[in-house]
């Protein structure tokens, strides 16, 4: 299933994580491609606009005008790639710490674990680490990128 979004209005956290996966691969994710930076791009986008968002598969694939099938597909793909590539991790880790708002990556954190194990966590444990997330970044503005990645 796949509905029209207008970009201009498309939500605010999908565009922050679309941007920050575009200019890490320095390729635009909306263009069909098989060629592998845009399927580790998307898998990228796909697997954090549902993990850190309530959105649908629905409405994320459909950022990217794609089938909610895809935005499925994007999920376990980039959960196998996880699980297998460690370059992949690192690109995904790097995406995770943009997306938030971090300017520095932190050695050995515990968000590998999350990454790696999200499925087995309950939907209640995934609420309170979104909302400690929040909560580190709230009382660490410091740490907060000052300007747009767009």
């Amino acid at each position: 299933m796949k509905i029209d979004i207008n970009l201009e209005y498309a939500p605010r956290d999908l565009k922050e994580i679309y941007s920050v996966v575009c200019q890490m691969y320095a390729i635009d994710i909306r263009e069909k491609s098989r060629k592998q930076s845009y399927v580790f791009a998307r898998a990228i986008f796909f697997s954090l606009s549902r993990k850190l968002t309530k959105h649908s598969h629905v409405l994320i694939a459909s950022f990217l005008n794609q089938d909610h099938c895809s935005s499925m597909h994007g999920v376990r793909t980039f959960d196998n790639l996880m699980a297998t590539s460690k370059e992949f991790r690192e690109a995904a880790r790097f995406a995770l710490f943009k997306s938030c708002g971090l300017l520095e990556k932190i050695e050995e954190d515990p968000r590998d674990f999350i990454f790696l194990n999200w499925s087995e966590i309950t939907n209640k444990q995934q609420m309170k680490i979104k909302e400690k997330m929040a909560k580190y970044l709230f009382t660490n503005k410091s740490l907060l990128k000052k300007e747009s990645y767009a």
